[in-house]
């Protein structure tokens, strides 16, 4: 009983021999845990840096892109302007059948006007009447203008307003005829249309490219803002016409040449103002499509027209924010 007694008591005291041993893993230690965050953040920096870098180099480009396109100007003023064919090619426009007629006392320098609708606006179109405009000198009393109230006088005083900076004291503008069905040369677009005349003594020298005395500026005398409407303009009625004919490629890209100008258009007049000494400024603008606007108005215009063309563009399939390029936008003030 006693050995017995001895065999329990060294069997409590050293632990059975079938008893385990459990060690415990309470993974990474604290250090190995602040490195490989110090890693991972480092990583992150590391690939912010390459993207920021990226966007500052391609912001850059863009910059220097922008800065080409619009310091461009056309070298070769005296070579013919290269054809534009968007789908369509762009004539430009060509001077006055006039330019250069010598002005001597009194005379009627002759005029169309013309409205998209029967609610107008009016806008002097000279361009449709072609070598139909003439130039006469006056015998005796200027004709008075139309009555107040009358469809004419409304008119006259459309024609008046445009032609504000070529009127002189005493002149007479006047409404000779009556609407008429046109189509216009270039868009085909149908008009209705009415002769006006100005009545003038005060007219010397000789009529310039844009039929007037140097206080227009046109296309045809290489104004660059004037020439933008105009694109603008013939694009979104060319864009117009295709879409309704379902050639919607053809439409997408006349909306888009459109579109590209009209952004551009602003852009090109606050840098051209700001950063060099070549911008002048005209009283008016005559543009062949949309009459004879104020620097302001026409620019205006421009970017309306702009976001026409956009719908069309969309309307066509084309999505609707169409991208562009800064060569693009700035094309219009390039020789063509």
């Amino acid at each position: 009983m006693y050995r017995s007694a001895l065999t329990l008591a060294w069997l409590v005291g050293c632990g059975s021999t079938s008893s385990t041993t459990t060690t415990t893993n309470n993974g990474p230690s604290a250090a190995e845990r602040a490195a490989k965050a110090q890693r991972v953040e480092a990583e992150r920096a590391e690939a912010e840096r390459v993207r920021r870098s990226k966007l500052s180099a391609a912001h850059r480009e863009l910059e220097d892109e922008q800065a080409t396109a619009l310091a461009a100007k056309c070298e070769k003023p005296a070579q013919p302007a290269e054809a534009r064919c968007l789908p369509s090619c762009y004539a430009v426009e060509a001077a006055d059948p006039r330019a250069g007629t010598k002005l001597k006392g009194p005379v009627e320098i002759t005029h169309l006007v013309c409205k998209r609708a029967d609610d107008g606006p009016f806008m002097i179109a000279d361009e449709i009447g072609g070598a139909k405009l003439a130039v006469r000198a006056v015998r005796g009393r200027f004709p008075k203008g139309n009555k107040s109230g009358t469809w004419q006088a409304e008119v006259e005083a459309a024609a008046s307003a445009a032609l504000k900076p070529e009127l002189a004291r005493g002149d007479v503008v006047r409404v000779m005829g009556e609407w008429k069905p046109s189509m216009h040369p270039a868009t085909k677009e149908r008009l209705q249309c009415v002769a006006v005349s100005h009545y003038t003594k005060s007219k010397r020298g000789a009529l310039d490219r844009c039929g007037g005395r140097g206080k227009l500026a046109c296309e045809a005398m290489g104004n660059s803002a004037a020439h933008g409407l105009n694109v603008v303009r013939y694009r979104l009625v060319e864009a117009t016409q295709l879409q309704a004919a379902g050639k919607e490629a053809e439409c997408q890209q006349a909306a888009r040449e459109a579109v590209a100008i009209a952004r551009g258009m602003p852009r090109w007049r606050q840098y051209a103002t700001l950063n060099t000494a070549e911008w002048k400024a005209f009283p008016r603008y005559r543009t062949r499509f949309d009459g004879v606007l104020d620097e302001d108005a026409l620019f205006t215009l421009a970017i309306q027209l702009g976001t026409e063309a956009q719908a069309v563009y969309a309307a066509c399939g084309g999505g609707g924010n169409p991208k562009t390029t800064a060569a693009e936008e700035q094309s219009f003030h390039t020789c063509w």
